[in-house]
C-alpha cells in the first residue's frame, strides 16, 4: 500500500477515535487489515468482510463510523 493511502486510513481513524466505544480494538483491526493489503480498495473490501463477521453491534457501529469517515476522505 502506498504511504499516502496508509496515511489517509490512519487520519480517518484518528479523527473518529473520540466517538468510538472500543477505539483500541478498531485500531488493532485497521492495522492488521492494512498490513495485508496492497491498496486502499482492497483494504475497504477486507475490512468490510472482517466487520461482517463481528457479532457485537457496538463493534459494528464503531467500524461503520470509521468507514464513513474514510469514504468521506477518499472523495
Amino acid at each position: 500500500m502506498q504511504e499516502i493511502e496508509r496515511k489517509l486510513i490512519l487520519d480517518a481513524l484518528s479523527s473518529v477515535m473520540p466517538y468510538l466505544v472500543y477505539p483500541q480494538e478498531l485500531k488493532a483491526l485497521v492495522e492488521k487489515v492494512s498490513g495485508e493489503c496492497s491498496d486502499v480498495n482492497i483494504f475497504l473490501e477486507k475490512f468490510k468482510q472482517s466487520v461482517s463477521a463481528e457479532s457485537d453491534q457496538t463493534h459494528k457501529t464503531d467500524s461503520q463510523i470509521f468507514m464513513n469517515e474514510l469514504r468521506r476522505k477518499l472523495h
